[in-house]
């Protein structure tokens, strides 16, 4: 069986993270390709000699009808049984390539809900079409699916199923040298690395650290000296994920402030390596972080109560001892790797065994 994933966006992330997952985890008789953004780091990493990649630039825009050639150009080519688009605009172009094969859409949390008017119409729109023209729809949140039904995104008879992301486990962190209270993601308006900030500032006897890059990274080292944080806050700039897991395992807290999210591998990554967590309550988090038992979520997004929550984690050895342990048992029990590829591959042999198309109104 030859399955292609195809994903657009091959920064580094937790997306990025979960297609290698999927890459490097073969099932029996099965074999993997990749389709994703070119010299991106994606590609990179994919490059192991057990997967075959294909490039291609699908950030020119929406509406790039070479993108959606590049597809057909690479399912002509392969012929492949099953076709997996992670991310809204790799199945968005995809919808439009007429694929023989099922194709299976992951909702890596939706986008569209999140723009001023005129772009969530559009983005709606979008995710409307698409969702009709796959085969199957797998959310990594709950949260994501009740807002596909509430939404009207999702037909009642469009096959669909929840997985939760899910790790290997890590083992717990050995590290004696801690560095502070550390974001990690990328500088993006949905990570809102500014409210880290707005944290750091309510905080003044803890050293802070970022890591990761992105659009906004100029404007947070601005902010970081004009705010007089620069003596007790340090940039790493961009880790590759096995940098960013010993950046992850020295934090003395992680404080995750995104806007929105699907289910983040972060938070997983953190649980299993025994760092506390601070989080917003974006999306599918609150399906992996229970308020004051396996970390602290603030619904509000209030930096207040964020860093009164990061004192106490600091001031209480006690407190971060009882919260990571659960934590672990938590991530061990609901967010295994194993689990989550096998109900995946079920989905694969599911709907390999009964494809049906739904037609496509003008």
């Amino acid at each position: 069986m030859k399955i292609l994933q195809f994903v657009c966006d091959g920064n580094p992330g937790g997306g990025t993270n979960h297609v290698l997952q999927l890459l490097r985890a073969q099932e029996k008789d099965a074999s993997n390709f990749l389709l994703t953004q070119g010299e991106s780091y994606l590609a990179h990493q994919a490059t192991d000699g057990a997967t075959e990649v294909f490039e291609g630039d699908f950030f020119r825009s929406r509406m790039d009808t070479s993108a959606v050639a590049r597809i057909r150009e690479i399912c002509n080519r392969l012929q492949p049984d099953l076709v997996h688009c992670h991310g809204g605009r790799a199945a968005f172009f995809a919808s439009f390539a007429n694929i023989p094969a099922p194709t299976i859409y992951t909702v890596h949390g939706f986008h569209h809900d999140r723009k001023p008017l005129p772009g969530r119409i559009a983005g709606w729109g979008a995710e409307f079409r698409t969702i009709r023209r796959m085969d199957h729809v797998l959310f990594v949140s709950d949260f994501d699916r009740r807002l596909a039904v509430r939404q009207k995104l999702l037909a009642a008879n469009k096959p669909h199923s929840v997985i939760h992301n899910g790790i290997n486990p890590i083992s717990q962190r050995e590290h004696s040298d801690r560095i502070g209270v550390g974001f990690l993601g990328r500088m993006v308006t949905q990570k809102n690395p500014q409210l880290f900030l707005d944290i750091a500032q309510q905080v003044p006897q803890a050293n802070f650290v970022m890591a990761g890059g992105g659009d906004l990274e100029p404007l947070i080292k601005q902010e970081v000296t004009q705010r007089g944080l620069s003596d007790r806050l340090e940039l790493f700039g961009t880790l590759d994920h096995s940098a960013a897991l010993k950046f992850l395992s020295r934090l003395d807290v992680l404080v995750m402030t995104s806007r929105w999210e699907g289910l983040p591998l972060l938070l997983l990554e953190a649980m299993f390596v025994g760092v506390p967590i601070v989080t917003t309550a974006a999306g599918g988090v609150p399906e992996v972080i229970r308020h004051q038992e396996t970390g602290f979520v603030s619904p509000s997004h209030d930096p207040t109560e964020m860093a009164g929550y990061v004192s106490s984690l600091l001031a209480d050895r006690r407190l971060r001892s009882r919260i990571t342990s659960q934590a672990r048992r938590v991530a061990v029990r609901d967010f295994s790797q194993q689990t989550m590829l096998a109900k995946i591959f079920h989905v694969y042999r599911a709907a390999l065994n009964t494809q049906v198309r739904e037609p496509v109104p003008v």
